[in-house]
């Protein structure tokens, strides 16, 4: 087995030129071409033949075989032989027909193109052997003449070339097939970067100087293109990973970004190619790989396809980091939601738990009403301003986070001046859109110790002491301690037996205080009260249990459940002979807030069968001046019903007298604390004197309760007040114990 290259005996040598360069460009890998004959001549008249010729702008490179053993030799060591020019009748008179064989089914060259010379034309049909034979071309050795030996020769290798180029190719679109899925793997930008770059290196099927440039991991939308850089590098750009776009030493390598970035395509020089990603909710993401041949436009092609995938992976990662970001983050202040803020605790818990460090939670008084009355964007503005000022307070090493709308969570290890310091960022006024906004706020603090549940437990307690700071009023602050903690639960425990005892109707009762007549002690109506005895015997205060229930809204079922009670006793009264009289029930704030309460309040009254005359709904001042208009509007459809209003507790809230002459009451309550202050030294300029005339002259009639003295009820009677409740009579009590009170005072009330 010989090997010659495509160059002319001595006398044909041709010398290089001195003046060529001496680091000329590495030329195009020569066409390998076999020659498989047994006779030498033809060998060498194929060489001589072959002289020079150029095909594609390539070379040739002669491989010779003079026997079908040498030339499986020769095809086994050079894997990229283009054609083979081969003889039919060598060793044998089939030897290259057999040879065909080998080369398709054994050796697996279905590319290589095969062009068969014989020297007997008969002794071979050429139909036949076309037919059943794999070949390309089948020629008789005189028919191949210098001109037509080259044009065969040609033509073959174009066959080749192309049969190469879209094989080369069919196998990148098999790679980004196979590999494409590790594309959409990543979540976040530096991982994708990375894989990016080996999914270029698979399908250039070698190594790779390449780098990705991109946005930094995390980043926000809209970020700058200066703040774009190197994610990840391979080979002679290895050292560059994390180096910022305007920073990169290679002027050649920073251009080539800088121009695609301009141009947002793709752009290919001789030497390298730089991809575009794509723009992504303002984010952009580009690729740099050096090329070690210009790119033909096939090749461009692919790389199009390719960067579908890349880009596909791109916008993937993207819309991945911001759905993160927006999971665990506050657009508005960049600062980490109260989600992310809990996991940043709980994942540094060993380190910070019994260092000193506090949690705490810092919340805006009356923020609402700022963002109303400011606008939306103005009260955005002072978010971000007090975030500012809360992070330059606490320090680097601290944690701030948004919890909540109005709420900042904070971690941090205070200074010799406390905790409540952090509230000293609120001591002088923001300034938003040249306004200058005065701010109050309140906190609840605890310190940071390894505690079962965590973090979450942690902000539970920080919570609990700033619900304690509320009850302190504006600007305050509170440590947690045990004892709130035993309150909450308690308070929490009385709710669920509350509710128990409401769904079960099992505990509550109704209690019922007469009012009389001043003049004549006559029964003329009483206050339904509710009470609760819990099953164990323990009766609660309705102190204690309205304000949780009117915290929490349970308020409104109760009051729903003690009309209806109301209801059913007075018609069980009216079934007993019980002489008719008036029961008045409290409404709660709540309850007057319901859009349906009219609607509702009518339909129970309708269900029960009672006379609506029979009943006096009483509201407290300051429900009566939250909304005039709406209280108005509501308060005369229920007299339209044919329900009686009063106002109780008159004289503790804010009410006008040009409000109040707007409201369609039918009675004013004096409040007890002004009967309590009532004695003859003040009768005349004491505030029960003034409610007293308030009423006569708005012609309202009017009751006092807490009359508890003979005194108090000579004085009320004196100064024209109609109608008394209070101990001095009667002390509430249930239904039966009324009915007994009844008929004991039958003679007085005659």
């Amino acid at each position: 087995m010989t090997t010659l290259a495509v160059t002319p005996p001595e006398e044909f040598i041709e010398f290089l030129e001195d003046d060529e360069p001496a680091h000329a460009a590495p030329a195009e890998r020569p066409w390998k071409v076999l020659i498989v004959d047994d006779d030498a001549e033809v060998h060498q008249a194929t060489l001589f033949a072959l002289r020079g010729v150029t095909i594609s702008n390539r070379k040739l490179e002669l491989l010779n075989a003079y026997s079908s053993a040498e030339a499986r030799e020769v095809l086994e060591a050079n894997r990229d032989v283009a054609v083979i020019l081969l003889d039919v009748v060598m060793e044998s008179h089939d030897a290259g027909l057999t040879l065909v064989q080998v080369i398709r089914e054994e050796l697996g060259r279905r590319d290589t193109r095969i062009i068969l010379r014989t020297g007997q034309p008969g002794y071979a049909p050429e139909l036949s052997v076309i037919r059943d034979y794999d070949i390309n071309d089948y020629r008789t050795k005189s028919e191949l003449t210098h001109t037509r030996l080259i044009t065969t020769l040609t033509a073959a290798i174009r066959s080749y070339e192309q049969i190469c180029a879209l094989d080369e190719h069919r196998r990148g679109l098999e790679r980004i097939i196979e590999t494409g899925n590790q594309l959409f793997v990543p979540r976040d930008m530096r991982a994708f970067a990375e894989v990016a770059l080996k999914h270029l290196a698979d399908f250039v099927g070698g190594s790779l100087n390449a780098v990705f440039c991109g946005p930094p991991t995390g980043g926000w939308e809209g970020e700058d293109r200066e703040d774009l850089r190197v994610l990840a590098s391979c080979g002679r750009y290895h050292g560059l990973t994390e180096t910022a776009l305007a920073e990169i030493g290679s002027e050649i390598l920073r251009s080539s970004l800088m121009r695609c970035l301009a141009a947002r395509r793709h752009v290919f020089d001789a030497g390298a190619a730089c991809l575009y990603l794509g723009r992504v909710h303002g984010k952009e993401a580009l690729i740099h790989v050096d090329l070690p041949r210009p790119a033909t436009e096939l090749t461009r092609r692919m790389v199009e396809v390719l960067c579908i995938n890349l880009g596909v992976g791109f916008e993937n990662v993207v819309l991945f980091e911001r759905l993160r970001l927006f999971a665990y983050y506050d657009p508005l202040t960049r600062l980490p939601n109260r989600k992310r803020f809990l996991d940043l605790i709980d994942e540094d818990m060993s380190v910070l738990a019994g260092g000193g460090w506090t949690l705490g939670i810092i919340d805006i008084v009356r923020f609402s009403e700022l963002n109303d009355a400011l606008g939306h964007r103005s009260g955005d503005l002072l978010l971000v301003e007090v975030t500012r000022r809360l992070q330059e307070a606490v320090g680097p090493d601290a944690v701030v986070a948004r919890v909540a709308g109005d709420a900042f969570g904070v971690c941090w290890k205070p200074g010799h001046e406390g905790a409540g310091a952090a509230l000293e960022i609120f001591a002088a006024p923001f300034t938003v859109r040249g306004h200058a906004i005065p701010i109050r706020a309140r906190a609840g603090f605890v310190d940071l110790t390894a505690t079962p549940g965590g973090a979450v437990e942690l902000l539970k307690r920080a919570n609990l002491a700033l619900s304690h700071a509320k009850q302190a009023g504006n600007q305050h602050w509170r440590f947690f301690s045990g004892e709130m903690e035993a309150t909450t639960q308690n308070r929490v425990r009385l709710l669920t037996e509350l509710r128990s005892a409401l769904n079960q109707g099992k505990g509550l009762e109704l209690h019922y205080q007469p009012q009389v007549a001043s003049d004549s002690h006559a029964l003329v109506g009483c206050e339904a009260l509710i009470r609760w005895v819990k099953a164990s015997g323990e009766a609660i205060s309705p102190d204690v249990f309205i304000p949780l229930a009117e915290y929490t809204g349970m308020i409104v079922d109760i009051g729903d459940w003690v009309l209806r009670e109301a209801c059913r006793q007075i018609v069980r009264w009216d079934a007993l002979g019980v002489p008719g009289f008036r029961v008045g029930i409290n409404i709660s704030a709540a309850q007057f807030r319901e859009p349906d309460f009219v609607a509702k309040t009518a339909r129970i009254i309708l269900e029960s069968g009672v006379a609506p005359s029979r009943l006096e709904l009483e509201i407290t001042e300051s429900v009566a001046m939250e909304d005039p208009v709406s209280v108005a509007h509501q308060l005369r459809e229920l007299k339209a019903l044919g329900l009686r209003v009063a106002v109780d507790d008159f004289g503790c809230g804010f009410s006008s007298l040009g409000s109040l002459n707007r409201l369609p009451f039918d009675r004013i309550k004096i409040d007890r604390a002004f009967v309590a202050e009532l004695t003859p030294e003040t009768r005349e300029d004491c505030i029960a004197t003034m409610i007293v005339k308030l009423a006569k002259s708005l012609g309202l009639d009017v009751i006092a309760e807490g009359v508890e003295t003979d005194q108090q009820a000579r004085l009320l009677d004196e100064m024209g007040c109609g109608e008394m409740q209070g101990f001095l009579y009667a002390r509430p009590m249930r239904a039966g114990e009324l009915e007994k009170w009844i008929a004991c005072s039958a003679p007085a009330s005659q």
